[in-house]
C-alpha cells in the first residue's frame, strides 16, 4: 500500500499566520496592560511614600515651627516642592492651618477665648500617570505641647459675600504682607459660609487682601499713597489676641454690548441719461441727447432703471420725474419691485398700476421691509412718429441708516469708589476707556454697578437706553448710540420718559431760550438731539403731544455734552 504526503497550501500558511498574529497581539495587550498597572501602582506607591515622608518631617518639627513659609501660621516648611523619582515628577503641596475645636466652644463662644486649639496639616502629592493627573493626600492634627496659644499673633477673618450679602464659597483669597518676618504670601479659598479664618496671623498693619473667582468681579484692599490718601478699604491690621474681620463683595460679572452708529442720512438715486449705465432694461427706447426717448419709427416703448437697494434702508422718500411730452405723447412712471419682478401694488402705492404722469411721487408709505429694493419704470407712447416723448431726468430719494460706526471711542465710569484724594475727590473703582471694533460693537464684562457714559470726540445724537446703565450681576445688557462727529461744543440730548422710565416716541420737544427756538420730534427711543447751541442756564424744554397735557421744564443748564431726562406726561 502506497501513502502520499501532502505539503501545506498557501491558505494553510495564511490561516496559521493569522492565528499566530492574533495570539501574539493578545499576549502583547496583556503584557502592555500588566506594565501599565505596574507603573500606576509604582507611581501611586511613590506618591504615598512622599506624602508619608513629608508628614514624618512635620512631626519632627517643633510646634512653633510648624507652618509654611509665607503662610498663616508662619513656619519653616516650603508650601510647594518638586521631587522626581524613576522619571515621575511629584509636586508636594503642604498646607497648615489653626483649627478651632468645638469641644471648648467655637469663635466668640470659646470658653478660654483662644480659638487656635491645634494645627491641621494637609499633604497633597500630585503626579501624572496613565495619561491623567492623580494625587495622594494625608491629614494629621498637631496639638501644642502645653496650653493652646496663638504665638503672640491674632486672627484674620475674611468674609466673602455677593451683591445681596449672601456668602460666596470657593472664592480665591490671596493674602500678602511683606512687612512680617517671614513675609506672608498665601492663597486659600472661602468655605461654604464664604469665610476664611486664619488664626495665628502675625501682628501687622499691612495685610493686603485680593479676592477673586472665575466669572466674578474682584475685590481687594488698596494702598494709601499720594493720590489715594483715603483708601476704601485700606490694608487690614491684625492685633495680638484680637480678631480682625474684613468683608469683601464679589458677584457674577454683567455683560454690556455697546453698539455705535453714525446718523441716518438722506440719499438719492438720480439719472440724467448721459448714458445707459443706470438702465437695467430698455424696450424700443434709446438714450440720446441727454434724454430717454422712443427709438426711431416706434410708437411705444419702455425702460427700467437699475435696482435701488440702499443698505440700512430706513424710509423711501420722493420719486421725481422730469419729462417732455408734446401733444399726442405721454410718459407714465411706475415703481417696480425688483425682488419679485412685479409692480408695487395699488394697496401699497395707490395709482401705481395705472402709472403716474406727475413730476413727484410720495413713497413715504411704501414699506421698506416688504420693498427693500425698487426701480423706476417708464412707459413712453406717441400717436405719431413726428412727436416724441422724453424723460429728461428721474430720481428716487430715500433715508438710510443709522450706519455702524467703527472704532468709536467712549468711556464708562462706575459709581463705586476705592478712596479719595486729600481734597476729597472720589477715586472710582471702574473706569473703562475703549473703542468699538471694526463693525461698531464692543462687548464688555463689568462688575455690577451704575455706569455713566461719555463720548468725548462725538455728539450723542441718540442713545437707547439712556445712561446711567444700572447693571445687575449676571445680566446681559445692550445699549445703542448714534454719534455725530466732530462734536459741536454745547449740545443737549433730551430723553422723554413716562413715570415708569419707559421712553416715549413721537412727542414734540421744543428747546427755547432768548433768541433761540427749535422743535424736534422724539425718536423711537424717545430721544431728541439739539446741537451747536450756546451754553447757558436758562433754557426751557416744552413737551407736547395730542391728547396730553403740555409739560414745561425751566432753567435747564447746558454745558458741553448734556443729557436731560424729561418725565412726560
Amino acid at each position: 500500500m502506497q501513502t502520499h504526503s501532502r505539503g501545506m497550501t498557501l491558505i494553510d500558511v495564511i490561516v496559521g499566520s493569522a492565528l499566530v498574529l492574533i495570539i501574539f497581539l493578545a499576549l502583547m495587550g496583556i503584557l502592555r496592560a500588566s506594565i501599565l498597572v505596574s507603573n500606576l501602582a509604582k507611581a501611586r506607591a511613590g506618591a504615598a511614600s512622599l506624602a508619608s515622608s513629608q508628614m514624618e518631617y512635620l512631626r519632627g518639627l517643633s510646634y512653633d515651627a510648624l507652618g509654611t513659609i509665607g503662610g498663616i501660621p508662619p513656619g519653616i516648611v516650603p508650601p510647594t516642592s518638586t521631587v522626581v523619582i524613576d522619571n515621575t515628577t511629584y509636586v508636594v503641596h503642604t498646607y497648615i492651618q489653626y483649627i478651632d475645636d468645638p469641644a471648648d466652644g467655637l469663635g466668640t463662644n470659646d470658653t478660654n477665648g483662644i480659638i487656635t486649639d491645634y494645627k491641621l496639616a494637609k499633604i497633597k502629592v500630585s503626579y501624572t500617570a496613565g495619561g491623567g493627573v492623580r494625587s495622594a493626600a494625608l491629614l494629621s492634627n498637631f496639638a501644642p505641647p502645653g496650653i493652646e496659644t496663638t504665638n503672640g499673633g491674632g486672627t484674620l477673618a475674611i468674609h466673602i459675600v455677593n451683591a445681596t450679602g449672601a456668602p460666596v464659597p470657593g472664592a480665591t483669597v490671596h493674602i500678602i504682607d511683606a512687612s512680617t518676618t517671614p513675609a506672608v504670601n498665601l492663597s486659600t479659598f472661602s468655605n461654604v459660609k464664604g469665610m476664611v479664618y486664619l488664626p495665628g496671623a502675625a501682628t501687622s498693619t499691612q495685610y493686603q487682601i485680593f479676592v477673586s473667582k472665575g466669572g466674578y468681579s474682584k475685590a481687594q484692599t488698596y494702598v494709601r499713597n499720594t493720590t489715594n490718601q483715603n483708601p476704601t478699604p485700606g490694608y487690614l491690621t491684625v492685633v495680638k489676641d484680637q480678631t480682625t474681620t474684613g468683608t469683601f463683595a464679589i458677584d457674577l460679572l454683567a455683560s454690556l454690548t455697546l453698539n455705535t452708529y453714525s446718523p441716518a442720512k438722506s440719499g438719492i438715486f438720480s439719472d440724467t441719461f448721459t448714458g445707459t449705465t443706470n438702465l437695467a432694461t430698455t424696450t424700443n427706447t434709446i438714450v440720446s441727447g441727454g434724454a430717454l426717448t422712443l427709438a426711431n419709427n416706434v410708437l411705444s416703448g419702455s425702460a427700467r432703471s437699475i435696482a435701488v437697494a440702499p443698505t440700512y434702508l430706513r424710509a423711501w422718500g420722493v420719486a421725481s420725474i422730469s419729462t417732455s411730452t408734446p401733444l399726442g405723447t405721454s410718459v407714465l412712471v411706475h415703481l417696480y419691485n425688483t425682488n419679485t419682478g412685479t409692480l408695487v401694488p395699488d394697496t401699497m402705492l395707490p395709482g401705481n398700476v395705472t402709472g403716474f404722469s406727475t413730476s413727484q411721487i410720495n413713497l413715504s408709505g411704501v414699506s421698506t421691509s416688504t420693498y427693500p429694493s425698487l426701480a423706476l419704470l417708464a412707459n413712453l407712447s406717441a400717436t405719431a412718429t413726428t412727436t416724441i416723448p422724453q424723460v429728461l431726468k428721474w430720481s428716487l430719494g430715500y433715508t438710510a441708516g443709522p450706519y455702524p460706526l467703527p472704532n468709536a471711542a467712549f468711556t464708562l465710569t462706575g459709581t463705586k469708589i476705592i478712596g479719595s484724594t486729600g481734597s476729597g475727590v472720589p477715586i472710582y473703582k471702574t473706569i473703562i476707556s475703549t473703542t468699538t471694533n471694526s463693525i461698531g460693537s464692543r462687548i464688555l464684562d463689568l462688575p455690577w454697578d451704575s455706569y455713566t457714559l461719555t463720548a468725548g470726540s462725538y455728539d450723542i445724537e441718540n442713545v437707547c437706553p439712556v445712561p446711567p446703565y444700572s447693571l445687575s450681576p449676571g445680566t446681559s445688557n445692550t445699549a445703542t448710540l448714534t454719534l455725530l462727529t466732530p462734536p459741536t461744543g454745547n449740545r443737549l440730548f433730551v430723553s422723554v420718559q413716562d413715570a415708569s422710565g419707559n421712553t416715549i416716541p413721537g412727542v414734540s420737544v421744543t428747546l427755547s431760550e432768548s433768541g433761540y427756538t427749535h422743535t424736534i420730534t422724539s425718536s423711537l427711543c424717545g430721544g431728541t438731539y439739539f446741537g451747536n447751541i450756546s451754553a447757558g442756564k436758562n433754557y426751557t424744554i416744552t413737551i407736547t403731544k395730542n391728547g396730553y397735557t403740555t409739560t414745561i421744564f425751566s432753567n435747564i443748564n447746558i454745558s458741553g455734552q448734556t443729557i436731560y431726562v424729561a418725565s412726560f406726561p
